[in-house]
């Protein structure tokens, strides 16, 4: 699968890198909003991975615009340090079909990823 990840967070975003690749995938990074929807315009991914906190563009105002504005229909997932009620709401408001909490495992990444392998 061809997955875009945006985090802001370099530590997370090379962490992240390397476990999706050493998974069989390849891994596009964005360090934020607005680098993420000039690569979606320009690039085709089965999967995207989005940080719910990030400088600019929230993640979850981007997912929002990416599902009404853009009429996107990649599986998104959602990762945050936070993992409350509240927040795993908002996210399936914007339109998020899954939440990572942070820090993940390994396993978890894995699981997550596998569900998505199948519809790409």
């Amino acid at each position: 699968m061809d997955i875009l990840i945006i985090e802001d967070d370099k530590m997370t975003l090379n962490l992240l890198q390397y476990c999706i690749e050493n998974l069989g995938h390849k891994a596009h990074l964005a360090a934020d909003g607005d680098e993420a929807i000039n690569m979606l315009i320009n690039g085709n991914f089965d999967l995207l991975i989005c940080d719910v906190m990030m400088p600019g563009i929230s993640g979850l105002s981007l997912v929002s615009a990416l599902r009404t504005g853009r009429h996107y229909t990649i599986p998104i997932i959602m990762m945050s340090t936070l993992n409350n009620k509240p927040l795993l709401d908002a996210a399936t408001a914007a339109g998020a079909d899954d939440f990572l909490p942070k820090p993940f495992s390994v396993e978890d990444l894995t699981a997550k990823l596998k569900k998505y392998e199948k519809a790409a």
